[in-house]
């Protein structure tokens, strides 16, 4: 069994198994009312059988026979029609294995009962909502949500469940006022999903306003959603990008240069993807020779990555600038031994000033850093890979099975 399948039915286990703690306390109470004034009847003969089911079921699911265990639950529920507990367990247990259909009856039985507690049927209806979306009834599973949250505005699960598919939807307004009631709720904050909506929900507001722009001609869209995903979360590399491509259709070069710039500090990391965006803010400017400078700066810095100094190199490489790239390049391999892309690129590029022997040098390293890294044996079983022998796989637990690659 997959791992999130085994974790689904442990999940199921604890809740059954709760549910048998109180059916063993109840049984062993009235067993013991029942020794007190007359002999077991019916009545206890029934219990007994109802709670053997439900021992068989909790067997079978902790032994992985998840077809057995439903026919035990399914036994003990027709015993005693009255256990909420096994029917929702019952449900969750079909929908774990794809019998969505199956699922949704029995906790939409469950809702119908009249005489249901809050708490019982809050959390059928949050089953029905998980069957619904499983099954990709998606707006039913948003009013099943919905429902939950009617009765328990502060249930978390189905706050999760129901920002999960406005996201999925791009229902981006919805999304974001739900998980900001999330963060309300649990107190928790989600910085990044949070600006990235906010990005998701800006750009269709522009593209919307530049199509119908209110009042004049001249009226502009407005920055506003990309510089409050900036302010959610100052890391956001999209923000800055989207922002600063706004301020360049605005003709506000400076400020889209400034914005792109700011990336060096916030994410350095990340400061190679809008390497093209200032590039073209520049050359709008008219200032090739600034670009030129930041770029330099950029790449001579202790927080220059391998990707950045690969852009910077094609762009050289692109002008005919190719010793510049080549030295560049020399200077990257120095400082970021590891780097395959950056060991190419500088391959390639003594091939093509015709510098055989230097190229040679970092083929044969970059070869040796590679093979190093390649797995020379895999399991025949499951497919695990591995630098070493292992008689026995990690993975799969199977004997010999691990072959040469």
């Amino acid at each position: 069994m997959k791992l999130a399948n085994l974790i689904g039915w442990a999940a199921l286990a604890v809740t059954v198994g709760a549910v048998l703690f109180r059916a063993g306390y109840r049984i062993g109470r009235d067993k013991a009312g029942l020794r007190r004034f007359v002999a077991p009847g019916a009545a206890g003969i029934a219990q007994q059988e109802e709670t053997a089911f439900y021992f068989r079921g909790v067997h079978f699911l902790l032994s992985d026979e998840p077809d057995k265990a439903i026919e035990a639950f399914t036994q003990a529920v027709r015993i005693n029609s009255e256990t909420v507990e096994i029917y929702l367990s019952l449900g969750n247990l079909f929908r774990a294995r794809g019998e969505v259909g199956r699922a949704i009856r029995i906790h939409q039985n469950i809702i119908a009962r009249p005489d249901l507690s809050d708490q019982n049927r809050t959390a059928a209806l949050f089953a029905l909502a998980e069957d619904y979306r499983q099954g990709g009834f998606l707006d039913r599973a948003v009013e099943a949500y919905r429902r939950v949250l009617t009765v328990d505005p502060a249930h978390r699960k189905a706050l999760i469940g129901l920002q999960a598919l406005h996201e999925s939807e791009g229902r981006w307004d919805l999304a974001l006022e739900v998980l900001r009631t999330l963060k309300r709720v649990s107190g928790q904050a989600d910085p990044r999903r949070e600006a990235h909506l906010l990005l998701r929900a800006g750009q269709e507001q522009w593209e919307q306003e530049k199509k119908n722009p209110a009042g004049s001609s001249t009226t502009l869209p407005s920055l506003e959603p990309f510089q409050a995903a900036i302010k959610v979360y100052p890391g956001c590399v999209e923000a800055y990008r989207l922002l600063g491509e706004a301020q360049m259709e605005r003709n506000e070069l400076s400020a889209a240069i400034k914005n792109f710039s700011t990336v060096r500090k916030t994410r350095p990391s990340h400061f190679f993807l809008l390497v093209s965006s200032l590039q073209k803010a520049f050359s709008l400017a008219k200032d090739e020779k600034g670009f030129d400078r930041l770029m330099q700066d950029a790449v001579a810095a202790s927080t220059a990555t391998p990707r950045l100094i690969l852009s910077w190199g094609n762009i050289l490489e692109e002008q005919g600038r190719l010793e510049e790239a080549i030295l560049l390049l020399r200077r990257g391999v120095a400082a970021h031994p590891n780097s395959p892309f950056l060991a190419h690129r500088l391959l390639r590029l003594l091939s093509r000033s015709a510098q055989w022997q230097e190229a040679s040098v970092v083929g044969e390293r970059c070869l040796d850093m590679l093979t190093s890294r390649q797995p020379v044996f895999q399991c025949s079983q499951c497919g695990f890979k591995s630098q070493d022998i292992s008689w026995k796989c990690p993975q799969c637990q199977v004997w010999d099975t691990m072959e040469p690659l």
